[in-house]
Protein backbone atom coordinates (compact mmCIF):
# COMPACT_ATOMS: atom_id res chain seq x y z
CA UNK A 1 0.00 0.00 0.00
CA UNK A 2 1.23 3.49 -0.78
CA UNK A 3 2.30 5.76 2.08
CA UNK A 4 -0.44 8.17 3.27
CA UNK A 5 1.42 11.25 2.02
CA UNK A 6 1.62 9.76 -1.48
CA UNK A 7 -2.09 8.94 -1.44
CA UNK A 8 -2.86 12.52 -0.39
CA UNK A 9 -0.65 13.88 -3.18
CA UNK A 10 -2.35 11.65 -5.78
CA UNK A 11 -5.82 12.66 -4.57
CA UNK A 12 -4.78 16.32 -4.71
CA UNK A 13 -3.59 15.80 -8.26
CA UNK A 14 -6.88 14.14 -9.25
CA UNK A 15 -8.83 17.01 -7.65
CA UNK A 16 -6.68 19.52 -9.52
CA UNK A 17 -7.34 17.72 -12.80
CA UNK A 18 -11.10 17.71 -12.18
CA UNK A 19 -11.05 21.41 -11.27
CA UNK A 20 -9.02 22.55 -14.27
CA UNK A 21 -11.09 20.43 -16.69
CA UNK A 22 -14.32 21.91 -15.27
CA UNK A 23 -12.91 25.43 -15.64
CA UNK A 24 -11.91 24.64 -19.22
CA UNK A 25 -15.41 23.33 -19.91
CA UNK A 26 -16.93 26.50 -18.44
CA UNK A 27 -14.80 28.74 -20.65
CA UNK A 28 -15.71 26.60 -23.67
CA UNK A 29 -19.43 26.94 -22.88
CA UNK A 30 -19.08 30.70 -22.50
CA UNK A 31 -17.41 30.93 -25.89
CA UNK A 32 -20.06 28.72 -27.50
CA UNK A 33 -22.87 30.82 -25.96
CA UNK A 34 -21.38 34.01 -27.39
CA UNK A 35 -20.88 32.40 -30.79
CA UNK A 36 -24.53 31.27 -30.76
CA UNK A 37 -25.69 34.80 -29.88
CA UNK A 38 -23.64 36.17 -32.76
CA UNK A 39 -25.30 33.67 -35.11
CA UNK A 40 -28.71 34.91 -33.90
CA UNK A 41 -27.55 38.50 -34.42
CA UNK A 42 -26.32 37.83 -37.96
CA UNK A 43 -29.61 36.10 -38.75
CA UNK A 44 -31.55 39.09 -37.45
CA UNK A 45 -29.50 41.52 -39.53
CA UNK A 46 -30.15 39.43 -42.63
CA UNK A 47 -33.93 39.75 -42.27
CA UNK A 48 -35.95 42.74 -43.48
CA UNK A 49 -36.71 45.24 -40.68
CA UNK A 50 -39.99 44.74 -38.83
CA UNK A 51 -42.23 47.80 -38.66
CA UNK A 52 -43.35 48.97 -35.22
CA UNK A 53 -46.65 50.76 -35.72
CA UNK A 54 -48.84 49.33 -32.94
CA UNK A 55 -48.76 47.68 -29.56
CA UNK A 56 -49.33 44.33 -31.25
CA UNK A 57 -46.21 44.91 -33.36
CA UNK A 58 -44.19 45.68 -30.22
CA UNK A 59 -45.47 42.55 -28.46
CA UNK A 60 -44.61 40.37 -31.45
CA UNK A 61 -41.09 41.81 -31.63
CA UNK A 62 -40.55 41.28 -27.89
CA UNK A 63 -41.21 37.58 -28.41
CA UNK A 64 -38.55 37.26 -31.07
CA UNK A 65 -35.32 39.02 -30.18
CA UNK A 66 -33.00 40.16 -31.56
CA UNK A 67 -34.40 41.56 -34.79
CA UNK A 68 -34.02 44.61 -36.97
CA UNK A 69 -36.83 47.14 -36.65
CA UNK A 70 -37.97 50.52 -37.90
CA UNK A 71 -40.48 52.94 -36.43
CA UNK A 72 -41.68 56.44 -37.13
CA UNK A 73 -42.56 58.50 -34.09
CA UNK A 74 -41.60 61.44 -31.93
CA UNK A 75 -38.77 61.43 -29.43
CA UNK A 76 -39.76 62.37 -25.86
CA UNK A 77 -36.73 64.32 -24.56
CA UNK A 78 -38.10 64.57 -21.01
CA UNK A 79 -38.05 60.77 -20.84
CA UNK A 80 -34.29 60.55 -21.45
CA UNK A 81 -32.02 58.72 -19.02
CA UNK A 82 -28.24 58.41 -19.13
CA UNK A 83 -26.74 54.98 -18.43
CA UNK A 84 -23.41 55.48 -16.65
CA UNK A 85 -20.06 53.69 -16.74
CA UNK A 86 -20.19 52.53 -20.35
CA UNK A 87 -16.77 52.21 -21.98
CA UNK A 88 -15.95 52.83 -25.63
CA UNK A 89 -12.30 52.59 -26.57
CA UNK A 90 -11.38 52.62 -22.88
CA UNK A 91 -13.17 55.96 -22.32
CA UNK A 92 -15.99 56.17 -19.77
CA UNK A 93 -19.27 57.69 -20.82
CA UNK A 94 -23.02 57.36 -21.04
CA UNK A 95 -25.45 55.55 -23.27
CA UNK A 96 -28.34 57.90 -23.98
CA UNK A 97 -31.79 56.30 -23.77
CA UNK A 98 -34.75 58.27 -25.10
CA UNK A 99 -38.28 56.94 -25.66
CA UNK A 100 -40.10 57.26 -28.95
CA UNK A 101 -43.88 57.77 -28.92
CA UNK A 102 -45.18 55.96 -31.98
CA UNK A 103 -48.95 56.15 -31.54
CA UNK A 104 -51.43 57.25 -28.90
CA UNK A 105 -52.14 54.59 -26.32
CA UNK A 106 -49.26 52.26 -27.19
CA UNK A 107 -46.16 51.73 -25.03
CA UNK A 108 -43.18 53.94 -25.57
CA UNK A 109 -40.26 52.37 -27.44
CA UNK A 110 -36.98 52.88 -25.60
CA UNK A 111 -34.18 53.77 -28.00
CA UNK A 112 -30.49 53.51 -27.18
CA UNK A 113 -29.47 56.47 -29.29
CA UNK A 114 -25.74 56.03 -28.75
CA UNK A 115 -22.77 56.88 -26.56
CA UNK A 116 -21.20 60.13 -25.41
CA UNK A 117 -18.09 60.64 -23.22
CA UNK A 118 -18.33 61.72 -19.61
CA UNK A 119 -17.12 65.15 -18.51
CA UNK A 120 -14.37 64.03 -16.15
CA UNK A 121 -14.33 67.44 -14.44
CA UNK A 122 -18.03 67.26 -13.59
CA UNK A 123 -19.60 63.81 -13.34
CA UNK A 124 -23.06 65.31 -12.85
CA UNK A 125 -23.03 66.91 -16.31
CA UNK A 126 -24.95 64.87 -18.85
CA UNK A 127 -24.28 64.89 -22.60
CA UNK A 128 -26.04 67.35 -24.83
CA UNK A 129 -27.80 65.19 -27.38
CA UNK A 130 -30.67 67.20 -28.89
CA UNK A 131 -33.56 65.59 -30.72
CA UNK A 132 -36.00 67.00 -33.22
CA UNK A 133 -39.58 67.69 -32.12
CA UNK A 134 -40.77 66.51 -35.54
CA UNK A 135 -41.61 62.88 -36.32
CA UNK A 136 -38.47 60.91 -37.09
CA UNK A 137 -37.64 57.51 -38.54
CA UNK A 138 -35.66 55.31 -36.16
CA UNK A 139 -33.92 52.19 -37.42
CA UNK A 140 -31.98 49.70 -35.39
CA UNK A 141 -31.82 46.31 -33.72
CA UNK A 142 -34.26 45.42 -30.96
CA UNK A 143 -32.51 43.61 -28.08
CA UNK A 144 -33.82 42.24 -24.81
CA UNK A 145 -31.87 44.60 -22.54
CA UNK A 146 -28.70 46.60 -22.07
CA UNK A 147 -25.68 44.84 -20.58
CA UNK A 148 -25.87 45.30 -16.82
CA UNK A 149 -23.21 46.88 -14.62
CA UNK A 150 -22.79 46.31 -10.89
CA UNK A 151 -25.42 48.37 -9.06
CA UNK A 152 -25.61 48.18 -5.27
CA UNK A 153 -28.51 50.62 -4.95
CA UNK A 154 -32.16 50.49 -5.94
CA UNK A 155 -32.69 50.36 -9.72
CA UNK A 156 -33.75 53.47 -11.57
CA UNK A 157 -33.84 57.12 -10.60
CA UNK A 158 -35.40 60.33 -11.92
CA UNK A 159 -35.94 60.96 -15.60
CA UNK A 160 -33.25 63.04 -17.28
CA UNK A 161 -30.93 61.64 -14.62
CA UNK A 162 -27.95 59.29 -14.49
CA UNK A 163 -28.80 55.61 -14.01
CA UNK A 164 -26.46 52.68 -13.45
CA UNK A 165 -28.67 50.25 -15.36
CA UNK A 166 -31.84 50.37 -17.42
CA UNK A 167 -34.69 48.57 -15.67
CA UNK A 168 -38.07 48.48 -17.41
CA UNK A 169 -40.16 48.43 -14.22
CA UNK A 170 -38.14 51.24 -12.65
CA UNK A 171 -38.49 53.28 -15.83
CA UNK A 172 -42.26 52.81 -15.85
CA UNK A 173 -42.46 53.97 -12.23
CA UNK A 174 -40.37 57.05 -13.01
CA UNK A 175 -42.24 57.97 -16.19
CA UNK A 176 -45.75 56.79 -15.42
CA UNK A 177 -45.83 55.24 -18.90
CA UNK A 178 -45.74 51.67 -20.16
CA UNK A 179 -42.72 50.72 -22.26
CA UNK A 180 -42.10 47.85 -24.67
CA UNK A 181 -39.96 45.06 -23.29
CA UNK A 182 -37.00 45.65 -25.54
CA UNK A 183 -34.49 48.37 -26.38
CA UNK A 184 -33.73 49.52 -29.91
CA UNK A 185 -30.03 50.00 -30.59
CA UNK A 186 -30.29 52.83 -33.10
CA UNK A 187 -28.23 52.47 -36.26
CA UNK A 188 -29.34 55.40 -38.42
CA UNK A 189 -28.08 58.95 -37.95
CA UNK A 190 -30.57 61.49 -36.59
CA UNK A 191 -28.08 64.33 -36.19
CA UNK A 192 -27.55 64.07 -32.44
CA UNK A 193 -23.76 63.71 -32.47
CA UNK A 194 -23.81 60.46 -30.51
CA UNK A 195 -21.50 57.57 -31.30
CA UNK A 196 -23.21 54.31 -32.20
CA UNK A 197 -20.53 51.67 -31.58
CA UNK A 198 -22.40 48.52 -30.68
CA UNK A 199 -20.40 45.63 -29.27
CA UNK A 200 -20.68 42.40 -31.23
CA UNK A 201 -22.33 39.59 -29.23
CA UNK A 202 -19.36 37.33 -29.97
CA UNK A 203 -16.86 39.77 -28.45
CA UNK A 204 -14.45 37.74 -26.33
CA UNK A 205 -15.01 34.34 -27.95
CA UNK A 206 -11.32 33.97 -28.77
CA UNK A 207 -10.43 34.99 -25.22
CA UNK A 208 -12.70 32.32 -23.74
CA UNK A 209 -11.28 29.69 -26.06
CA UNK A 210 -7.75 30.76 -25.18
CA UNK A 211 -8.52 30.45 -21.48
CA UNK A 212 -10.09 27.03 -22.10
CA UNK A 213 -6.92 25.88 -23.87
CA UNK A 214 -4.83 27.07 -20.90
CA UNK A 215 -7.01 25.21 -18.40
CA UNK A 216 -6.99 22.01 -20.47
CA UNK A 217 -3.21 22.28 -20.85
CA UNK A 218 -2.85 22.64 -17.10
CA UNK A 219 -5.12 19.63 -16.61
CA UNK A 220 -2.93 17.60 -18.96
CA UNK A 221 0.20 18.73 -17.09
CA UNK A 222 -1.32 17.78 -13.73
CA UNK A 223 -2.37 14.41 -15.14
CA UNK A 224 1.13 13.75 -16.41
CA UNK A 225 2.76 14.76 -13.13
CA UNK A 226 0.28 12.75 -11.07
CA UNK A 227 0.86 9.63 -13.15
CA UNK A 228 4.62 10.08 -13.17
CA UNK A 229 5.15 10.72 -9.48
CA UNK A 230 2.36 8.38 -8.41
CA UNK A 231 3.77 5.59 -10.55
CA UNK A 232 7.30 6.30 -9.35
CA UNK A 233 6.14 6.12 -5.73
CA UNK A 234 4.28 2.89 -6.41
CA UNK A 235 7.37 1.29 -8.00
CA UNK A 236 9.60 2.43 -5.13
CA UNK A 237 7.13 1.06 -2.61
CA UNK A 238 7.04 -2.33 -4.42
CA UNK A 239 10.83 -2.57 -4.44
CA UNK A 240 11.04 -1.93 -0.71
CA UNK A 241 8.81 -4.89 0.05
Amino acid sequence: MLPPKVIVAVLAGVAGIALTVSLGNWQTRRGDEKAARQAQWDDALARAPSLIASGEDADAIARRLPQTVRATGTFVPDGTVYIDNRLVGGVAGYQVITPVAVADGMPWILVNRGWAPRNMADRTEVPKAPVSSAPVLVEGVAVAHLPRALDLGAPGGPLRGIWQNLDFEAYERASGRKVARFVVQQTNDTGDGLRRAWVRPDAGVDKHRGYAFQWYSLAALLAGLTLYFGGKAAISNTRRR
